[in-house]
């Protein structure tokens, strides 16, 4: 089974206002010993933004629920699963037949 961790990276915010423009965030997908992650930015204008509370008060799980406003979040995590799924079960190699690993 495979675990999806999102995360917020950081933010970029007007200082004048404190709106938040722009979210960077990422995920990790995890299924024993295989593991892809993504990342993304999300950009809000003060006409889309979101960010009308105080930038203090704001927290990950608020400003994750903006993110996938933007963000497919199941498109992101069944392409990450899709390269799990290749790692685990790889579809091509690399090598030579006369060359030996070291």
């Amino acid at each position: 089974m495979i675990t999806n961790t999102w995360k917020i990276n950081n933010l970029e915010r007007d200082l004048a206002d404190d709106y938040v423009t722009v979210v960077h965030y990422g995920v990790d997908a995890t299924d024993g010993e295989h593991s892809q992650g993504a990342y993304g930015t999300v950009s809000f204008d003060k006409d889309t933004s979101p960010s009308s509370s105080s930038f203090g008060a704001l927290d990950e799980a608020t400003v994750l629920g903006w993110v996938f406003t933007q963000v497919e979040q199941a498109k992101v995590e069944e392409a990450l699963a899709a390269k799990i799924e290749l790692l685990a079960n790889p579809v091509a190699a690399i090598g030579m037949p006369w060359a030996t690993e070291e």
